[in-house]
Parts: C-alpha cells; structure tokens; sequence
C-alpha cells in the first residue's frame, strides 16, 4: 500500500496524537495543524490526499478553514472529513454546506475511521455523498445490522 498523506487540522494536543498514531499505525502519512490558518498552509505546502478537521477552532473555525481549502485550485477536490465532539444539526449543515464531504463525531472507532478514510481515497471525492447518510452509515450501523439492513433492503 502506498502512503498517503493525511492532513489533520485540530486544535487539541491530545487528540491530535491519538489520530496521528491511529492513522500512522494504518499505514498513512500524518501532518498535524493546530488551526485553520496553519491547515491552509501546511495543505498547500504538503498537497495531502484527505484532510481531517475539527468544527471548533481557535482563530478560524473548521466550517471556514473548509471554504479557504476548496478556493485553492491544486487541493479543491481532494476530501474532507470533518471529525468533531459536537453533533448539532445546525453545525452539520454548515460544515457539509461550506464543502466538507463528510461529518463525523468523534467517538466513532479507530478501525471505523480508518475504513471511511480508506473508503474516501478508493473511491475519490467526486463519488462522495456529500451528506452524513453516505459513508457514515459505516459508523451508525455495526457490522451484524448491516447484514440484516441489506436483506431488508432486498
């Protein structure tokens, strides 16, 4: 597998780290910002193949960051997750409307985000959804249900 370079935008040292070695330990290549400013430049800089970020930072929230990345014409197309503690409706709307290709929360599983990660590189960001019912289904339903939600879709 080659390495892709994930660019993680959010503020919290500690998590930070935690998605640097769940990511790390899953095979890809990790780039860590502590803002919205410094995303924007490392995304320039480093052209990463996905970006996470978080909704509530200092200095430029994530729903902005988000619109600063799709304006630069060599990272527009690439995808991006938004993983944030809050899950209001209000914030999802305005990360997906500002360009984000999927909204989760933060307590989804480490081999769940990897899965939608690697999803979201197979597949591209022009196949994504771009709304929380598309790849998050992933993380709402656990592997047994998916199975059953199939047949019933049948």
């Amino acid at each position: 597998m080659s390495k892709f370079r994930i660019l993680c935008i959010e503020d919290n040292p500690d998590t930070q780290r935690m998605l640097t070695f769940i990511l790390a330990r899953a095979g890809y290549d990790v780039i860590t910002a502590d803002d919205g400013p410094q995303g924007i430049q490392k995304a320039r800089a480093w052209r990463p193949a996905l970006v996470l970020v978080d909704m509530m930072m200092p200095k430029m929230s994530g729903a902005d960051t988000i619109r600063e990345l799709r304006k630069i014409e060599s990272i527009r197309d690439i995808p991006i997750l938004v993983l944030s503690a809050y899950k209001e409706q209000a914030l999802i709307d305005e990360a997906l409307e500002a360009g984000a290709d999927d909204y989760l929360i933060k307590t989804v599983l480490p081999n769940d985000l990897t899965d939608i990660i690697d999803r979201c590189l197979e597949i591209g960001s022009a196949v994504l959804t771009k709304n929380v019912s598309g790849i998050r289904k992933l993380v709402d339903n656990p592997v047994e249900d998916r199975d059953d939600e199939d047949e019933a879709e049948e």
